[in-house]
């Protein structure tokens, strides 16, 4: 029966994706929704594409290993989005489609395509992750294997976001934020009703410390003050009053959810103990503790997690490499090259969900390159820092590569570097710093 409700759900989504693809009149409307979105439609979208299987399983294991510490992940994206409110009056005005227009508009066309060409290459892990989570959910609902899961959700993350656009994706995030807000409440609900007797850890412990925190607002929370899905959201609403009231529901509603998260995986502590259960405790105790209705309530809120998260993501990564090719997305024949691009990073994120099976530090590896690289020279630019392009671009592959080589070492010392990257791509930049004679005379 479960097989037969997940074939039925995916076909929905397929048609949905088609329905769109009939109302798509230009490229404004497939990359921006027609920028006439309400703050119901974007405050859905921000949610939908924040609290995706990564956030959902990663933050649920987070609880269940390191207590309430569990709530840090969700709590980072509020401080993210508190961080965003006040550039709202810098951004609202922009006529672009994403983040390396932007940055092309502070520093020129070869950072635009530098952007475009890089931002893609990290946001294949943050595509992967979500598939990682639909493989999952797929795995235990069916009779598929782990790796059809895979190649299953792929292909339909694929299908869907290629029909729709960002018309489709605006419009049923709301829809499937209803289901993951469900799934997991009740969830929460149902479980809520055994109290915790163990002893739980504090928000700190020795498996989670004060540079850990600071590692995870660099690179997590930055990606929410400035980041190329967050923005793209952004410049689909109808203007700055929309903006503003979206970011704010979407605090008020991720700060209950970092709670609500952290208690289910400390749930899991209590009752499977602390050494691992060797998949996502939250799946564990679907199948061994929720009733079927509620179990089934659950994959289907996680499934939805995973497509209202992928399909931004993969058409965020799809549309901005399109501009290595294109450089303005409203050209002719945008649409076109950004939908084979479109499949082209959904099949490579097969690959890596594939070969990757951790989602958190999947995730969260993007991210940390991505902020290395790009928050520092996105951040300046929006109060109107400017500096020579090769410069822009040297701090961006430079602070990229730092932030890897510090996730790759891991422990202290690696955090330590991943911190290192934001200093040293703000001495670049520097360097480079225009003066204001520089600046008025390409003016």
């Amino acid at each position: 029966m479960n097989k037969q409700f997940l074939f039925l759900y995916f076909l929905i989504m397929l048609l949905m994706g088609g329905l769109s693809f009939k109302k798509i009149k230009d490229d404004k409307d497939f990359f921006v929704a027609g920028k006439k979105a309400g703050i119901i439609q974007v405050t859905g979208s921000l949610l939908a594409s924040v609290v995706g299987s990564s956030v959902i399983l990663g933050s649920v294991d987070f609880g269940y290993s390191s207590g309430w510490a569990g709530m840090w992940l969700v709590i980072c994206a509020s401080l993210g989005f508190c961080g965003l409110l006040p550039l709202v009056k810098y951004i609202k005005d922009f006529k672009g489609y994403n983040l390396p227009s932007m940055l092309g508009s502070f520093y020129g066309e070869k950072v635009q395509q530098a952007a475009s060409l890089l931002i893609p290459i990290a946001w294949l892990g943050v595509i992967a992750s979500q598939i990682m989570g639909a493989a999952k959910i797929i795995s235990i609902m069916t009779t598929l294997t782990y790796t059809e899961g895979v190649i299953l959700s792929g292909v339909i993350f694929i299908i869907y976001t290629l029909l729709g656009g960002q018309l489709s994706i605006i419009k049923t995030d709301v829809v499937q934020l209803g289901f993951i807000i469900f799934g997991v409440l009740s969830t929460f609900l149902f479980i809520n009703q055994e109290p915790i007797t163990i002893n739980v850890a504090p928000m700190f412990n020795e498996k989670f410390q004060i540079i850990d925190l600071i590692v995870m607002m660099l690179s997590y929370s930055t990606t929410f003050v400035v980041g190329p899905d967050i923005y793209s959201r952004l410049f689909c609403a109808k203007d700055e009053k929309t903006m503003k009231n979206s970011i704010i529901l979407t605090i008020l509603v991720l700060l209950p959810l970092s709670y609500i998260l952290a208690k289910i995986g400390i749930y899991g502590q209590q009752i499977f103990g602390g050494n691992g259960v060797g998949d996502s405790v939250l799946l564990v105790i679907a199948q061994e503790k929720l009733t079927k209705f509620l179990a089934l309530a659950l994959y289907f809120g996680i499934l939805s997690a995973v497509i209202s998260t992928a399909d931004t993501t993969l058409l965020t990564a799809s549309s901005l490499f399109a501009q290595v090719f294109i450089k303005d997305l409203k050209k002719e024949n945008s649409i076109f090259v950004t939908r084979i691009l479109i499949v082209v990073f959904g099949f490579l994120s097969i690959l890596v969900a594939i070969k990757m099976k951790y989602i958190l530090a999947t995730l969260l590896l993007a991210l940390s390159i991505y902020s290395g690289a790009f928050i520092v020279p996105t951040f300046l630019g929006i109060f109107g820092f400017r500096a020579k392009e090769e410069i822009v671009i040297t701090s961006i592959v430079v602070g990229g590569v730092v932030a890897l080589i510090g996730k790759m070492v891991g422990g202290s010392v690696g955090n330590y570097i991943s911190i290192s990257s934001y200093f040293i791509n703000g001495i670049i930049l520097y360097l480079g710093k225009k003066n204001k004679k520089e600046i008025f005379s390409k003016v």
